[in-house]
């Protein structure tokens, strides 16, 4: 056995964690130092036949999202930021794919790393998750949540002026948004409207 990572194979010889068992080369506690090409050599009075392999260790990753709770006023900006860490260092560029309660999100707003909600509607809050792939095929993921701060009642709609004769009924509608969700009162001239069962 050889590793074939310079120009020269250098045989693999026996150590604490490497063990040569006949044609088996064993290798406990793998760690990224141990990743490389192998070379595999087997020769007899005829003549010599080789194979490569390649070791790839993959280190766990932790990915997370800054900030992990955001609170945004209605129309504005929300940014979030997904980390990717091995033992505590940060990882180069991932293939980051971004999720709003497990629907994908579409690429628009999105540089690199770096999720982007503007003009933050009601519909924008929620879970957003961000996935990482590696080439490996194994995923990692973490989550955030969006949430909507206070915003001031406005009118979405208000009735119209009208003169009526007595008699009929009439119907007047007022709506409002705002977070939390505003709570609607009446008055007649400025007085509490009066519970007559009309």
């Amino acid at each position: 056995w050889y590793t074939h990572n310079g120009p020269e194979p250098i045989p693999v010889s026996s150590g604490p964690r490497i063990r040569l068992l006949g044609p088996v080369l064993a290798i406990e506690a793998v760690t990224a130092e141990d990743g490389g090409v192998y070379k595999c050599s087997a020769s007899n009075a005829g003549g010599e036949a080789s194979a490569d392999l390649r070791l790839t260790v993959s280190t766990p990753i932790h990915v997370e999202i800054s900030p992990n709770v955001l609170s945004v006023h209605m129309g504005g900006t929300a940014e979030f930021r997904c980390m990717v860490t091995a033992n505590g260092m940060s990882v180069g560029p991932q293939h980051i794919t971004w999720f709003k309660d497990g629907r994908q999100l579409p690429s628009s707003g999105r540089v690199g790393d770096t999720l982007q909600v503007t003009g933050v509607t009601r519909e924008d809050k929620g879970m957003y998750q961000c996935v990482v792939r590696r080439q490996e095929g194994d995923s990692f993921q973490a989550s955030a949540e969006l949430q909507l701060g206070d915003a001031p009642p406005s009118l979405v709609y208000s009735f119209i002026e009208q003169t009526l004769q007595p008699g009929p009924a009439v119907s007047l509608k007022c709506s409002a948004q705002g977070n939390p969700t505003p709570q609607i009162s009446w008055t007649l001239d400025g007085f509490p409207l009066p519970t007559n069962g009309r």
